[in-house]
């Protein structure tokens, strides 16, 4: 688990996101946007779920409830 804060956010904000939705994993700062444009990253949050071997398997756009991000994590570990 990863967070990316894509160029466009405001760094502030980003900071405020962690704090509020108390966010243990690490999170990078995609200064350049090169990150956000290789996945075409329209919105945020965007969830980005990758498989073992390196592939895109699915992008969703939006807040995901804890339960369904635990089933596509899960999903991916088998």
């Amino acid at each position: 688990m990863l967070g990316i804060n894509v160029s466009w956010d405001k760094d502030q904000l980003a900071r405020m996101f962690m704090g509020v939705y108390k966010v243990t994993y690490p999170v990078g700062r995609d200064a350049s946007g090169a990150i956000g444009k290789l996945y075409a990253v329209e919105a945020t949050p965007t969830s980005v779920f990758i498989d073992k071997a390196g592939r895109l398997v699915e992008q969703r756009e939006g807040e995901l409830a804890e339960a369904e991000f635990r089933q596509r994590i899960d999903a991916l570990l088998k």
